[in-house]
């Protein structure tokens, strides 16, 4: 993991989650829509997915809606998308029907991200609609250089379990829509940023277990790459960021927001994609350290804001 930030830090001008941020701030007004995009964990194995990537969607929502007021639309593949919303909706942001959606604050919407390659047409629908000023991948896994998903032990993934997220990427790139991927592998969109570096560094970089043998890596970059140890934990620290950037520092969820986002998403049929079980984990790691996580970032952007405060 550590291989893999330094990859993507040394391929980017500044700290990955002020980049990330700075860019957010910079482009979308009170109002404005985001796009927030996860899911990960497929069936039949995870049926309902995994826990990494709802809660991090849910932090972001949450953040957006706090710091800049901007309406995020949630989008997972059908199997997770209820998980998703429970997520989300556990943050305090409802997802609400689409006539309730512009008119009042804490909303979000939500919608199932049809799977396989014959989306284009539904993806540009939803560009068209919500006319997003930014798009931010969580956890989304994005095809290697010969159109495939993988995990991130080389297995393949089929079009009959995936959605098509990277075209949502080149929406964007064809409307100069600003772009986040967090991610904690490299198979998923943004790592792109730093193909070459993924294909030497992971183990099933070059060569993966499914026919094609071109590696886990995935060619979809975006603007900004946040790689973190998990990626729910890049997105925490991209809505810690936000909230400092902002002076509100409530845009992160609190310790006991954190433990109610990730029940609720296990409740929904999440599994901790360590271990395969409904468990309260996220990539193997207890709800407990993840609070502690949420802590420690609290406190650092306390700190940060008493500096910044002071012309530092």
């Amino acid at each position: 993991m550590h291989k893999l930030f330094d990859a993507a830090r040394a391929d980017q001008p500044g700290p990955m989650s002020y980049l990330a941020a700075k860019g957010l701030v910079d482009r979308v007004r009170t109002g404005d829509a985001v796009l927030v995009i996860t899911g990960a964990g497929t069936p039949p194995f995870m049926p309902k997915g995994e826990t990494d990537g709802p809660p991090g969607a849910a932090s972001v929502a949450r953040a957006l809606d706090v710091a800049l007021g901007a309406k995020p639309v949630v989008m997972a593949e059908p199997h997770c998308i209820e998980g998703v919303i429970a997520s989300v909706e556990a943050a305090g942001v409802s997802c609400l029907p689409e006539e309730m959606f512009p008119v009042r604050g804490g909303r979000a919407r939500a919608l199932a991200f049809p799977y396989g390659p014959d989306t284009r047409g539904w993806v540009r629908e939803v560009v068209d609609t919500y006319n997003p000023k930014a798009m931010v991948f969580i956890e989304k896994g994005g095809p290697n250089e010969k159109g495939v998903f993988h995990t991130i032990l080389g297995t393949a993934k089929t079009d009959d379990v995936m959605a098509y997220g990277h075209y949502f990427v080149e929406e964007a790139q064809a409307r100069g829509i600003f772009t986040i991927g967090i991610g904690d592998g490299g198979n998923e969109i943004g790592f792109g940023r730093v193909h070459p570096k993924v294909k030497d560094i992971q183990p099933a970089g070059q060569k993966c277990l499914c026919p094609c043998e071109s590696g886990i890596a995935t060619v979809v970059g975006t603007d900004v790459l946040i790689c973190a140890a998990i990626s729910n934990w890049g997105s925490y620290g991209l809505a810690a960021m936000l909230g400092l950037l902002t002076g509100r520092l409530d845009a992160l969820q609190d310790e006991e927001t954190q433990w109610r986002i990730l029940d609720a998403n296990v409740r929904a049929g999440a599994m901790d994609g360590a271990s395969a079980r409904q468990i309260m984990g996220e990539d193997g790691v207890s709800v407990k350290t993840s609070m502690a996580l949420i802590t420690m970032l609290h406190q650092m952007i306390s700190n940060g804001s008493r500096e910044l405060s002071r012309g530092f």
